[in-house]
């Protein structure tokens, strides 16, 4: 019936072939369009289910996001780190998705040996220091980083920001005078 389509001569009736023209022009539609959202307008309950389509669960970056902010910029970014994944740009910046800041050192930069490179956790902001944490920053660096690297050694190097108040007590036979400041450091 038609030369130029893709079924098989057997199955080239007028209900097919008018189903085949129909896939062809919806195949013309840029799906891409069509399946970006603005994250930032999207109930947080279905945040799970745009990072499982994104491929960024588990030890992606999705265990280590702890705010609803780090996961939406997971979620806006996923396409961008899996097309440059297994560099090690890539690696420092799927870090700052997290809002964690780390320096990445080759094995020239630090006299190591080839192949190899080590991290420095210059800040974590609003994490806190434990066993879970480093578990899954190994895993979150195996996934992002290239195959033919070797992880060292992760340094931590942390500051936070809190309020710390200092006080003083001084006692004398007459009085006891108690003062605090706040102490912005």
């Amino acid at each position: 019936m038609s030369n130029n389509s893709l079924l098989p001569y057997v199955l080239q009736d007028k209900h097919n072939l008018a189903l085949e023209n129909c896939m062809k022009e919806a195949f013309k539609v840029d799906l891409k369009k069509l399946l970006l959202c603005p994250v930032e307008n999207v109930d947080e309950t279905l945040l799970p289910i745009l990072a499982k389509e994104g491929h960024i669960m588990g030890y992606e970056g999705w265990n280590l996001a702890k705010t609803n902010e780090q996961k939406q910029n997971l979620i806006k970014n996923s396409v961008q780190l899996h097309a440059k994944k297994g560099s090690m740009p890539t690696l420092k910046e799927a870090l700052q998705t997290l809002n964690i800041e780390a320096e990445i050192k080759e094995w020239d930069e630090y006299n190591g040996r080839i192949g190899h490179f080590r991290i420095e956790f210059l800040n974590i902001y609003d994490r806190g220091l434990d066993d879970n944490f480093e578990a899954e920053i190994k895993e979150m660096i195996k996934n992002y980083k290239p195959l033919s690297r070797i992880l060292d050694v992760i340094n931590y190097f942390l500051c936070s920001k809190a309020k710390i108040y200092v006080g003083t007590r001084i006692k004398t036979l007459e009085t006891a005078a108690i003062k605090t400041k706040e102490v912005q450091i």
